[in-house]
């Protein structure tokens, strides 16, 4: 094999992204199968490989660009909930003007979402200690405001297809627009899913349904507009939906019948966070003393608040452990609350008998319910454990005989299943509704998928949804995407795929930790898609500050990736020698510190584990 072969074959190679050669023994060979140092043409002698040297070596060129130059890229997310909003936060505090595009496609005409608590922006002027649904879409608003977000927002935009084509190595999304049904492709480099898992509700799958020809009403769509005084009422359901309606429904409508099929628990406060006397001053609403809302002008006490009522937050995690001596605790605590709430009337105790729990607390979701207990004492308040055997036109029948109702409200929930709602079609046409179906929901770290490749997702399968703070999750959620757009960017990356067998052990290394939990015992819960004994697919294992700690330095060997067609040489993106700094003119001045703290600091994320 002479020079100029080697050197038409290198040539080859370096066109197509596949310039691998092996050494054995002074000799170099063409990775095709071959052994021994024997290539296609041949065996290569060490004269040739020393002649041919200097001329593969002109094959490589240098690309010329500093370190940290990014390429154009244009990202969709789908949903202006909490997690869209945040991640439009991100983009436009530390993408905008580099080089990259970014769109929210949301189906309603205004922003919302299904959250929890409070978040990284403060807000002094909170008037309750637990904020009303009005209060939080003012705060969501407000934020978008101050971040300039609506300006990413496309309202009355559903998303209603997402096929990843590899020729282009792009996502193609269909969406329709809203109310003229007008329907476009965006073609887009990431698409995100930031729709959440409770958005999809359900109507229950009773028979009959469709029949009946009174008001038919589902919780999370209620009708504001109807007037439930002096109707007959029945709730299908008490999970938080129902125990937050019915309250509020038995002080006004004629009769209010609640059709239950599993005990629960109710947390002993407003909240699993109740006040203590640390707090500021409240009155008996929790509603927050002139005083204490003055007091929160002050940055640093408003800080200082947040931070007691996250690590109060955080200490309770340690109740879900199952056998623990928190979660006796917390059953001894939660049952004797209930059955005081309940009273010592015929139908409380009653109704105690029915509704406590021998499972876990936990093991369900604990709902807070304020006036829910209570409620059920009223005369005009019933709980019915008949199985429903079928709606008919007047009303419900099960195995009592039939009852007419005025009105039915379903308060069954949401899809679970975190089966997307739409096609979303992976590498080589895999689709992830087949997927999920076909076996057990798993994600790596609940955010990304194999054969889904520049594709991410908010609280997706085992995230962070009663390991504390769920918005804190979602916020690391997005700061983590955020490092891949731009790894992507800036290392000329065209794609990037987690590896199965990554996924394959960390759902086993999380399907064996929640085996300690209590949201692995004897309940029916959403958390296992609404089975008894499946497995846990919503609850991530571990806190949610593990979550957050796992997710600070992103395991990038986890993940296949492809470059580039120019990029040829992983290393490429290094570029000439400068970085984007230096050709900016830029000071770099910064490296010089007065401490190792300081010097520490501008390479080392701080850490919550020491």
């Amino acid at each position: 094999m002479t020079a100029a072969t080697l050197e038409q074959t290198a040539a080859r190679a370096m066109a197509t992204g596949q310039p691998e050669m092996i050494k054995a023994g002074g000799k170099v060979a063409y990775q095709n199968n071959h052994q021994n140092g024997v290539g296609p043409f041949g065996e290569v002698d060490d004269a040739t490989v020393k002649a041919a040297g200097a001329h593969v070596e002109q094959f490589y060129k240098i690309i010329e660009k500093p370190l940290g130059q990014r390429r154009h890229i244009r990202i969709a997310c789908l949903g202006a909930g909490y997690s869209g909003l945040m991640m439009a936060i991100v983009f436009s505090q530390r993408l905008q003007g580099k080089n990259a595009e970014f769109v929210i496609y949301e189906r309603n005409e205004d922003l919302g979402g299904t959250w929890l608590e409070n978040s990284f922006a403060p807000k002094p002027d909170w008037p309750n200690y637990y904020a009303t649904s009005e209060q939080i879409h003012q705060y969501m608003h407000s934020v978008a405001d101050q971040y300039d977000c609506n300006k990413y927002i496309k309202y009355n935009h559903s998303i209603k297809s997402a096929v990843w084509d590899e020729s282009k190595a792009k996502w193609q999304v269909t969406i329709e627009k809203s109310p003229q049904r007008l329907t476009f492709v965006d073609e887009v480099d990431i698409f995100i899913n930031a729709g959440g898992v409770l958005n999809n509700w359900k109507w229950p799958n009773i028979q009959g349904l469709e029949t009946f020809e009174g008001k038919l009403v589902h919780s999370a769509r209620w009708d504001t507009e109807y007037d439930f005084s002096g109707k007959r009422v029945a709730i299908i359901g008490v999970g938080s939906s129902g125990i937050q309606i019915a309250p509020q429904l038995a002080t006004i409508c004629d009769s209010l019948d609640l059709f239950i099929r599993s005990q629960t628990w109710i947390s002993p406060g407003p909240g699993i966070n109740e006040p203590t006397a640390n707090d500021p001053d409240m009155d008996s609403e929790y509603n927050f003393s002139e005083a204490a809302l003055e007091l929160f002008k002050d940055p640093q006490i408003l800080r200082d608040y947040r931070a007691a009522m996250i690590d109060r937050r955080n200490v309770n995690y340690k109740r879900w452990i199952a056998d623990s001596d928190e979660q006796a605790e917390a059953v001894e605590l939660f049952r004797a609350t209930m059955k005081q709430r309940l009273g010592d009337s015929e139908k409380g105790r009653k109704a105690a008998e029915c509704l406590l729990p021998s499972f876990p607390v936990g093991c369900r979701r604990p709902t807070p319910g304020p006036g829910f207990l209570e409620a059920l004492t009223r005369d005009n308040v019933d709980l019915r454990w008949d199985d429903i055997s079928q709606i008919t036109r007047r009303g419900i029948l099960t195995k009592s005989g039939e009852k007419k109702y005025d009105v039915i409200v379903c308060a069954t929930g949401f899809d679970t299943s975190f089966k997307p709602s739409f096609p979303i079609i992976g590498r080589n046409k895999v689709s992830l509704t087949d997927k999920w179906t076909e076996e057990v929901p798993k994600a790596y770290f609940s955010l990304t998928v194999p054969d889904f490749p520049n594709y991410f997702c908010f609280i997706g399968p085992n995230s962070v949804i009663n390991n504390g703070s769920l918005v804190l999750g979602i916020q690391m959620t997005a700061v983590y995407i955020y490092r891949w757009i731009e790894k992507i960017q800036t290392e000329m990356l065209r794609s990037v795929e987690v590896r199965s067998d990554a996924n394959e052990d960390f759902n086993q290394h999380i399907q064996a930790y929640l085996e300690r939990t209590v949201w692995t015992r004897n309940c029916r819960s959403w958390y296992k898609n609404g089975t008894i004994d499946g497995p846990v697919t919503a609850v991530y294992g571990g806190t949610t500050f593990h979550f957050m700690e796992a997710l600070k330095h992103p395991r990038w060997e986890d993940f296949h990736m492809t470059r580039e067609p120019s990029a040829a040489n992983r290393f490429a993106y290094l570029g000439n020698g400068f970085t984007l700094s230096e050709a900016r003119g830029d000071s770099v001045g910064v490296t010089q510190t007065i401490n190792f703290d300081d010097f520490m600091s501008l390479f080392v994320l701080p850490n919550t584990y020491s």
